[in-house]
């Protein structure tokens, strides 16, 4: 009797008798981890499912072997479980990270974006949306080397601002759309100056170095959208963003849980 009461006072035997309680507790309250319920829930599912994959109800042997097929998945993910493969494999630790993502995603309110939204969103992103303004033009080109250079630009002029058709004046006419820094390089400064503020359809007359010219500038693309036309992109975008954040911020919150420690 003395013997056995000493033998309850010993630590290992407290160990044992807390662990057995613990056990006893864990399987009151998560139950039997090697016994796997095949409710009525889980088999609707399953033909739910395979209704959708063959667009008819399942046969009994289809819904059988779908159902033994989620068996035999079932209990080798749990051995998995029981072995810690979860923690040790990268993979499995990414597709667990992604699916607390994605329902973080999922749980967030969707709702579309005010103008207000999307005219901030489009100030703070301008550069994705702006391209380089283009200038379509027509050019006539009176060479400098010829003395005539200057009373045959102005006759040329004067027919046009008579409504004359530039093609029936026995000049060549160049063309072009280009950016104002492309104009630059091709035509130099003094003209890349002057399009950007020419008015359009209306011939005017500039210079180069070799050349005396008269440009139309017949339209201008480019340069920044108004938010209605870029309303579905600024929209998708806007909520894609909403959902980083949401999953950011989830993530975030998830982290000030847990405490990290270093060790040598």
């Amino acid at each position: 009797m003395r013997a056995s009461l000493r033998l309850l006072r010993e630590p290992v035997v407290h160990f044992l008798f807390i662990g057995a309680l613990l056990f006893v507790a864990h399987r009151l309250i998560v139950g039997d981890p090697r016994v796997v319920v095949i409710s009525a829930g889980l088999t609707a599912d399953l033909e739910r499912q395979l209704r959708d994959q063959t667009g008819r109800a399942p046969t009994e042997e289809e819904l059988k072997a779908a159902l033994d097929q989620w068996t035999r998945d079932e209990v080798l993910y749990r051995e998995a479980l029981r072995e810690g493969l979860d923690r040790q494999d990268a993979t499995v630790r990414t597709v667990l990270a992604d699916k607390l993502r994605a329902r973080a995603v999922q749980q967030m309110a969707a709702r579309e974006p005010t103008d207000a939204e999307l005219d901030a969103w489009l100030t703070s992103h301008r550069s994705r949306y702006e391209t380089p303004l283009r200038y379509e033009f027509e050019l006539i080109a009176f060479p400098r080397s010829d003395p005539a250079a200057e009373e045959q630009r102005s006759k040329v002029r004067l027919a046009l601002a008579g409504g004359a058709d530039p093609r029936t004046l026995g000049r060549p006419i160049l063309g072009g759309n280009l950016t104002r820094d492309d104009l630059a390089a091709r035509f130099g400064s003094a003209v890349s100056e002057r399009i950007p503020g020419s008015p359009l359809a209306t011939w005017q007359a500039l210079e180069t170095e070799d050349s005396l010219l008269l440009v139309r500038v017949n339209r201008t693309t480019g340069g920044l959208p108004s938010r209605e036309e870029l309303r579905p992109t600024l929209t998708a975008e806007w909520v894609a963003a909403m959902k980083r954040r949401a999953v950011d911020d989830f993530v975030e919150s998830v982290v000030a849980r847990y405490t990290f420690e270093k060790k040598p």
